[in-house]
């Protein structure tokens, strides 16, 4: 006897692998696209970022002065550190050699500066965000100053005093990473022979970054 297929059947069983078809491919899609973790941790903060730095000066704030365009930056967050890779250093050099082009001239002899911050991580009751409490220390630098009577460069100790008074915030939904902190005082030299910078502005610093977000598991 000739068999034959009935067609409802027929179509019952292509409307299922087309179904199994479909499930697959969104199974795919879901594990390339980033995903909000359902329960967050303090660990969600870690990761690369990029982003703008804006340095002004304090007084400048208080005065309702412009606030400058800001310097692109990266920084990378890991257990209780945040990283900032290449820190920009002109304003802080400029407010001690007072030259602009000796401040170039310098800036791009020390090269890339890493400055490091460290904080507490805290999740909010909502879920919705982390505190991060920083504990900044000081920046120290070692910058060779020309000297007119000598023909080597003379190498001179700079610390740079920071503070903040504000916690950093991180966004869970957009992975936006925000946080300032303080140039308070400059220092020139070492242990007992350090001397104020006299008539330095006060500066401030403020984060806006964004992380390079990966798929959650």
């Amino acid at each position: 006897m000739k068999k034959t297929i009935k067609p409802v059947r027929f179509f019952m069983s292509l409307l299922m692998l087309g179904c199994a078809l479909g499930f697959t491919a969104c199974s795919d899609d879901d594990e390339n696209n980033p995903q909000v973790p359902e329960a967050v941790t303090a660990e969600d903060v870690y990761g690369d970022y990029t982003g703008k730095m804006t340095a002004n000066a304090i007084a400048t704030q208080e005065e309702g002065g412009e606030a400058s365009e800001g310097t692109e930056v990266k920084a990378v967050v890991a257990d209780d550190t945040i990283c900032i890779s290449s820190f920009p250093i002109r304003d802080i050099v400029l407010s001690v050699v007072g030259d602009e082009t000796l401040a170039d001239q310098i800036v791009e002899a020390v090269g890339d500066v890493e400055y490091k911050i460290g904080y507490e991580p805290a999740v909010s009751a909502a879920q919705d965000s982390i505190s991060l409490a920083l504990a900044p220390e000081s920046l120290k630098l070692s910058v060779a100053l020309p000297s007119e009577s000598e023909e080597e460069a003379t190498p001179i100790a700079i610390e740079v005093k920071v503070e903040t008074d504000a916690n950093g915030s991180y966004a869970v939904e957009n992975g936006k990473l925000t946080f300032r902190f303080a140039a308070t005082e400059v220092l020139l030299g070492e242990g007992e022979g350090q001397t104020p910078l006299p008539n330095f502005a006060a500066t401030t610093f403020d984060f806006d970054m964004d992380q390079s977000r990966v798929a959650h598991n």
